[in-house]
């Protein structure tokens, strides 16, 4: 049943905020009283109970979701809700006291006072270079990605494909795997959309239905609906990740408050530091940690 409300709110969430930009509000606190804790850890404390909201970049959306599972699982009296609203979101979430973590799908900016906040490197992620599997397009240069996103080329026949106008899929200004993608391809206000979309769900639905479109993606979304290209030669998997080859790749980070005592939060990060935890994150599709 607990698997069940997970997967529901996770979807009713992430489609809410794909519709409106807001996130959901959070009750996150532990019902045992801080001073009654023992001193072991608090993964051990079998009375852990409340809410644990968080939110941010939705490519974290099913490693989250997951995580979300396995944690309420060991803690029946838990409840964990993750909203998506772009990782430009997160710091404001925390911040405000709408969420008790906040996700980015990239490195915290110096203008997000990253002082402010424990930061967590959960994951490393690979950005897919998707296309429609129509596309007889099988790879293309770090230089070519970033000519076709400045305009310079327009055409899938100047690469030496079908003579059709690309459609050039890029995602939301606050999304961290935007500013991911442009970092690497070095293309900052510089890039020429086709279209700019909300979530990574609605960027695998276009290129899949677009036999001209190209978007980019978290890895692990790459589904048999896409096919990610090579790049430079090298294909985009968890092991090119891990070993460095494939380039196009970012961190997964959680953020929390500074100085936050939460049992909660406290546990989350326990977990996800445990056998079980580090389990669900490399069968999302991605590079743990440690």
């Amino acid at each position: 049943m607990k698997k069940q409300m997970m997967a529901l709110v996770a979807m009713l969430l992430v489609g809410a905020t794909a519709a409106t930009g807001c996130s959901s509000t959070v009750e996150g606190k532990s019902d045992t009283p801080s001073a009654a804790l023992p001193s072991q850890s608090v993964a051990s404390t079998a009375a852990l109970s409340g809410k644990l909201t968080l939110n941010g970049s939705t490519s974290m959306a099913k490693v989250c979701q997951a995580l979300g599972e396995g944690f309420m699982g060991k803690y029946p009296q838990v409840t964990v809700e993750k909203g998506g609203t772009g990782s430009g979101d997160a710091v404001k979430a925390v911040n405000n006291g709408t969420a008790l973590i906040g996700d980015l799908s990239r490195n915290l900016k110096d203008e997000e006072r990253p002082a402010d906040f424990e930061i967590n490197e959960i994951a490393i992620d690979g950005i897919a270079i998707a296309v429609s599997p129509k596309n007889k397009i099988d790879g293309l240069t770090n230089e070519q990605v970033a000519k076709i996103y400045t305009g310079e080329y327009t055409n899938w026949k100047q690469l030496g494909g079908d003579d059709k106008k690309i459609t050039v899929i890029g995602r939301e200004a606050t999304s961290g795997t935007r500013d991911g993608f442009e970092s690497i391809f070095k293309v900052k206000e510089k890039t020429k959309l086709s279209a700019e979309l909300s979530s990574t769900g609605e960027v695998v639905s276009k290129v899949s239905s677009d036999p001209a479109a190209i978007g980019y993606v978290s890895l692990d979304s790459v589904n048999s609906s896409v096919k990610a290209l090579k790049i430079d030669g090298v294909e985009a998997s968890e092991a090119t990740v891990a070993n460095g080859t494939y380039k196009v790749q970012r961190p997964f980070i959680e953020i929390y408050k500074k100085g936050s005592d939460n049992e909660l939060i406290k546990a989350w990060f326990e977990f996800m530091k445990s056998d079980d935890g580090k389990k669900i994150i490399k069968e999302a599709g991605l590079v743990t940690k440690g």
